[in-house]
C-alpha cells in the first residue's frame, strides 16, 4: 500500500495523462471542423491528417502538456488544503490577495494567454501577431484585434480563477456510485459543452465593455512599447468593433477555453475520486482506520468512501473487523476503527451545536469523545439474546484537584471586557459591513465537509446491522449504546437546524450544493438510525441507554420518523 502522499501524486500523473488525451482529441476535431470541406471530402480529411501529425500539432500537446501539469498542481493544492475559513468581507479580501491566489491568478492569465495563441494558430487566422507591414505607412503596423485577442485570453484565464478557486471554494464531487471512468466521461459530455458556450457570454461582454472604455490605453502602451503605428480603425468603438466580428471569435475561443477547463475539471474529479480499499489491519500500509484519522481533506473522503462501500459489499473486511487479537483476544480491529469513526461523528456534532448556540455543558473525556447524552451500561441488563464479551467494571475517575491554583480574576475581566467592546464596535454599521460575519458562511463551510460524516454514519449502522449475524464475539454489540448516543446526538443536533421559526437568519442557507447537503445529511442520519434500530428491535429494551436517547428512539421503532 502506498503511503498517502504518493497515493495522491500518482493520481495527479494519471489524471493529467487522461486531461492531455482528451484535449488533444478535441484539438484534432477543432482542426477537422476548420479544414471542413464537404464537396472534397478526400481533400479535406488529407488536409486535416497532414495538419494533426504535423510539427505544429506536437508542439501543441507538448505546451498543453505544461498546461495540464500546472492545472494538476493547482488543483492538487486546493484538494490537500482544507477549505479557507473567511466568514468576514475583510477576511474574504485578505484571502484574495495571499501569495498563492496571486501566483495562480498570474499563471491562469497565462494559461488563458496561450490558450487563445494556440486556438489562433489552429485557426490559420493573422491574429496570432502583433505586427503587419503597414499599407500606407513605412514601418510596422498593430494588428489591434490580436491585442484585442490577447489581452482577452488573459482576462479569461483571472476570470475563471476568481470563479472557481476565490469565490467557489474547490472541493472534491464524489458520487454515490461510483461508475467506469468511460461512462462518467459520456454522461458528462454534453453538459460540458452546453456549460462551454453558455458560460463564455459573460466574461466576453464584461471584457468587451472594458475594451470600449480603456481598450485605447492598452493600445497606446503596446504602441509605444513596439513603436508601431495603428492604420485601422480602433476598437474601442462600439461600432467599430460590432463591426470586426472579432468579438464572435473571442466569444468561440473563450469557449473552446471553458469548454477544456472543463473536461480537465471532470477528469481530474473522475480519476480522483475512484474508490480505494485500505486494509483492515497492516504493519506497512495505510490502514483504513489510519486513512479516516488523517487532517487531510483528500484522504479523509477516501476512507470514508471505503468504509461505507466495505460495509455494504465487502463481507471478508466485515469478517476481520469481528475477529479478535491473538494473543490477547481483543478486538482490536473494531475499537481502532470505531475511534476514528465517533472522533468525526464526535468533531461534527460540536460544530454543529455551536452553530445552534447550544449552552449546555458538554462533557469531554480524556479521549475526546463527548457525552452529551451520556448512559450507563450495567452488563445485567444483558440477556443471553445477544452476545457481547466480558463488560469491564467502569472504573472511578481520578481527578487531580490543585488547591493552590489561584484564579486571576482581574486577568479575566480584563479580558471579557475587551471581547464585550470589541463586539460593540464590529456591530456599528460601517464596520459591520466589513467586520460582520456573512450570512450562512458558518454553516455552509460546515456542510461542504459533511459528505465523509455521511460515508461514516452509514458505514457504521452497516456494520452494526451486519454484526446480528457476523459478529459471533458480539465485539460490535458492546459498543452498541455508544453508537446509537452518538447517531442521536448528531441527529438532534441537525433536527435544531431545521426547526421553523427558530432557525437564526445567519443559519438560512442561500446556496444550492449546501440546501442539498444538508438534506442528504439529514436523511442519512435518519437512515442509519432506523438500520441499527430496526435491525436490533426485538432486543432494543436489552440494550442500556439513557431515557433520553430510548426517548428518542421510539419515533424509530414506531416507524413514524419522516
Amino acid at each position: 500500500m502506498e503511503p498517502k502522499s504518493e497515493i495522491f501524486s500518482q493520481r495527479l500523473v494519471v489524471a493529467v495523462l487522461w486531461n492531455i488525451g482528451l484535449q488533444s482529441l478535441l484539438a484534432m476535431l477543432l482542426i477537422l471542423i476548420i479544414e471542413t470541406d464537404l464537396i472534397h471530402p478526400i481533400t479535406w480529411f488529407s488536409r486535416a491528417f497532414s495538419e494533426v501529425i504535423g510539427w505544429r500539432m506536437g508542439l501543441n500537446i507538448v505546451l498543453l502538456g505544461l498546461v495540464s501539469f500546472f492545472q494538476a498542481y493547482i488543483y492538487g493544492s486546493y484538494y490537500m488544503i482544507p477549505l479557507p475559513k473567511y466568514f468576514t468581507r475583510f477576511s474574504m479580501f485578505l484571502n484574495i490577495f495571499s501569495l498563492q491566489n496571486v501566483t495562480f491568478s498570474i499563471l491562469y492569465a497565462l494559461s488563458g494567454y496561450f490558450a487563445m495563441s494556440l486556438y489562433s494558430s489552429l485557426a490559420k487566422s493573422n491574429f496570432n501577431t502583433l505586427k503587419k507591414k503597414c499599407d500606407h505607412y513605412d514601418g510596422q503596423c498593430l494588428i489591434e484585434q490580436s491585442l484585442y485577442l490577447q489581452f482577452g485570453g488573459m482576462w479569461i484565464g483571472i476570470y475563471y480563477f476568481l470563479n472557481s478557486h476565490i469565490f467557489h471554494p474547490t472541493i472534491p464531487l464524489f458520487s454515490h456510485v461510483y461508475q467506469d471512468k468511460f461512462q462518467q466521461i459520456k454522461l458528462a459530455i454534453s453538459n460540458i459543452l452546453t456549460s462551454g458556450f453558455k458560460n463564455s457570454v459573460m466574461p466576453v461582454a464584461y471584457y468587451c465593455l472594458f475594451y470600449i472604455l480603456w481598450g485605447n490605453k492598452l493600445r497606446s502602451v503596446v504602441s509605444d512599447v513596439y513603436s508601431l503605428y495603428l492604420e485601422d480603425p480602433p476598437l474601442d468603438n462600439t461600432f467599430n468593433l460590432s463591426k470586426s466580428g472579432i468579438w464572435i471569435g473571442l466569444w468561440f475561443y473563450t469557449s473552446l477555453f471553458f469548454i477544456s477547463v472543463y473536461i480537465m475539471k471532470t477528469v481530474f474529479n473522475i480519476v480522483l475520486t475512484e474508490p480505494m480499499k485500505f486494509p483492515i489491519e497492516s504493519d506497512s500500509g495505510l490502514t483504513l482506520h489510519n486513512a479516516l484519522a488523517q487532517k487531510s481533506q483528500f484522504n479523509g473522503y477516501l476512507g470514508a468512501q471505503d468504509l461505507r462501500m466495505m460495509s455494504m459489499c465487502d463481507p471478508a473486511r466485515r469478517l476481520q473487523i469481528f475477529t479478535l487479537s491473538l494473543p490477547g483476544g481483543h478486538p482490536r480491529n473494531w475499537n481502532n476503527l470505531l475511534v476514528k469513526c465517533l472522533d468525526i461523528i464526535n468533531e461534527f456534532t460540536k460544530e454543529i451545536e455551536c452553530l445552534n448556540g447550544d449552552s449546555k455543558p458538554v462533557d469531554i473525556d480524556n479521549t475526546g469523545q463527548r457525552t452529551q447524552l451520556s448512559f450507563s451500561p450495567k452488563s445485567a441488563l444483558y440477556t443471553n439474546n445477544l452476545r457481547n464479551m466480558a463488560q469491564s467494571p467502569q472504573l472511578l475517575e481520578m481527578k487531580d484537584h490543585n488547591k493552590n491554583t489561584v484564579n486571576d480574576t482581574f486577568v479575566n475581566s480584563v479580558k471579557e471586557e475587551c471581547n464585550t467592546m470589541l463586539h460593540k464596535l464590529c456591530q456599528k454599521p460601517g464596520i459591520n459591513y466589513f467586520f460582520g460575519e456573512l450570512s450562512d458562511t458558518k454553516l455552509k463551510y460546515l456542510l461542504l465537509q459533511a459528505q465523509p460524516v455521511m460515508w461514516t454514519c452509514e458505514g457504521l449502522a452497516v456494520i452494526v446491522a451486519a454484526s446480528l449475524t457476523e459478529d459471533k464475539y458480539g465485539v460490535v454489540q458492546n459498543d452498541l449504546p455508544t453508537i446509537m448516543t452518538k447517531l442521536i446526538n448528531l441527529k438532534l443536533s441537525l433536527d435544531k437546524l431545521m426547526k421553523p421559526g427558530l432557525i437564526p437568519r445567519k443559519h438560512i442557507l442561500n446556496d444550492a450544493i449546501a440546501i442539498k447537503i444538508r438534506t442528504a445529511l439529514i436523511s442519512t442520519v435518519k437512515r442509519s438510525i432506523y438500520k441499527i434500530v430496526i435491525t436490533f428491535s426485538k432486543y432494543i429494551h436489552e440494550i442500556p441507554l439513557d431515557p433520553d436517547v430510548q426517548i428518542a428512539i421510539q419515533p424509530f421503532l414506531l416507524c413514524k420518523e419522516a
